[in-house]
């Protein structure tokens, strides 16, 4: 019986860890059932889209020679991370190039390019696609939507960013027969929003099982301290980072002063530049200001290196697409304490044995669950190994579920036409 081929739609992914993560967690549990070749479809830029970023670079610069090839150099690597990430969880992975031109979201080939390429190769069904423009598209494909944060946080986007999330969102819908969420939450929002959408939804179970190979990783250069919560978040301001921070400094001046906080990811915020700023500001008027240590972006098994060391995660976030966002499944695939901001999308990690839960935004509830949990010791490597291999493959046979159900569908509709 042959496999069915299986394209990982990488494009908008590879720009960002959350989002690569991700489609490696797809791929990854797909490829467990041992039953679809995983292709992970890469986009390309043109010359021509070459050329254009390099103009825009120059013009965005300012003349500031550094900034600029810190533009060139994000946007013509954006697939090194990624290829990386898979080459250790999925070694061997079959890849699809493609070449597009994209300019200035005005002139855009890039659905035609990738029609075609995967057409030959015989590909039976894309997914998860970011941004879906063609309703008839010739593959059969299930589309993504992450979340409605502009719609309950509108302070924290510019009136540009939220036209211009509406405008996906709603051609992610129009254009989209299946689409894949990665909470009930979303669902209800796309429900809520959209309530005359003609979509099939299908909700990712929570189900963690990624779990990067941490032995012999050297982290000593980052000098970490002996106690420690860590946070694996991205500085975007939604993360609510100061209320851990607010935590930890009510911690440390009740006489408690080896718990410290390590950060990992990237410290910025485009929809607020002066944010990293002003939390570092915050931070330095606190007692507890030495025993915060930012690391930045590092390489993932360094990050799941430092989980492995830390006493348990911390996730602050006023929002998320998912439960605990991928720093909450990090955790729990090495037995971690998780202790998680109470919203409705974090509660669906309730059915893991060791999260517990401070009201949003509330230092003082945080830090009491901080003092409570510091001396923790992990689940034991066996019972989670164990976890772990049941979860990838419940996780893979529900994606091959919903694969199969879409692909039969797309086919029953092709020769019903056929026969007209």
């Amino acid at each position: 019986m042959c496999k069915i081929r299986i394209g990982i739609d990488a494009y908008e992914f590879n720009g960002w860890c959350g989002g690569i993560d991700f489609i490696t967690t797809i791929a990854e549990g797909i490829s467990a059932t041992n039953k679809a070749d995983i292709y992970l479809v890469i986009d390309e830029k043109s010359f021509t889209e070459k050329i254009w970023i390099l103009i825009k670079s120059i013009i965005k610069s300012k003349g500031n020679y550094n900034a600029f090839w810190q533009m060139v150099s994000n946007e013509f690597n954006r697939n090194k991370d990624l290829l990386k990430t898979f080459e250790i969880c999925i070694p061997n992975t079959k890849l699809i190039r493609y070449k597009k031109t994209e300019i200035a979201k005005i002139y855009s080939n890039r659905e035609k390019k990738l029609e075609k390429q995967l057409t030959n190769y015989n590909i039976d069904i894309l997914l998860p696609s970011y941004d879906c423009r063609n309703r008839n598209f010739k593959i059969p494909r299930i589309g993504y939507i992450f979340d409605f944060q502009h719609k309950y946080f509108q302070n924290f986007f510019s009136e540009s960013d939220i036209v211009y999330r509406e405008s996906v969102f709603k051609r992610q819908i129009e254009n989209s027969k299946y689409l894949l969420v990665n909470a009930q939450d979303v669902k209800k929002d796309i429900d809520k929003y959209y309530p005359y959408h003609r979509c099939k939804i299908f909700v990712l179970p929570f189900k963690p099982f990624q779990r990067f190979n941490v032995s012999n990783i050297d982290i000593s250069r980052y000098k970490l301290p002996d106690k420690f919560y860590i946070i694996s978040n991205q500085f975007w301001i939604h993360k609510s980072h100061l209320t851990a921070f607010e935590a930890l400094d009510i911690v440390c001046n009740k006489g408690i002063e080896n718990l410290h906080i390590v950060c990992t990811g990237k410290m910025e915020d485009y929809r607020n530049p002066n944010y990293i700023d002003s939390l570092k500001k915050s931070v330095s008027t606190m007692k507890c200001k030495e025993n915060i240590h930012f690391i930045g972006y590092i390489a993932k098994e360094e990050q799941m290196e430092i989980m492995r060391q830390s006493c348990g995660l911390i996730q602050p976030t006023l929002f998320e697409g998912g439960p605990g966002g991928g720093s909450t499944y990090n955790a729990i695939c090495l037995g971690k304490t998780c202790l998680l901001s109470d919203i409705d999308i974090n509660k669906e990690a309730s059915i893991y044995e060791k999260a517990y839960y401070f009201e949003k935004g509330n230092p003082e509830n945080l830090a009491k669950l901080m003092v409570e949990h510091m001396n923790d010791e992990s689940i034991p490597d066996h019972v989670i190994k164990k976890m772990i291999h049941n979860n990838r493959i419940e996780y893979g046979e529900f994606l091959l579920k919903s694969i199969n159900e879409v692909i039969s569908n797309e086919t029953s509709i092709k020769q019903t036409q056929c026969k007209k």
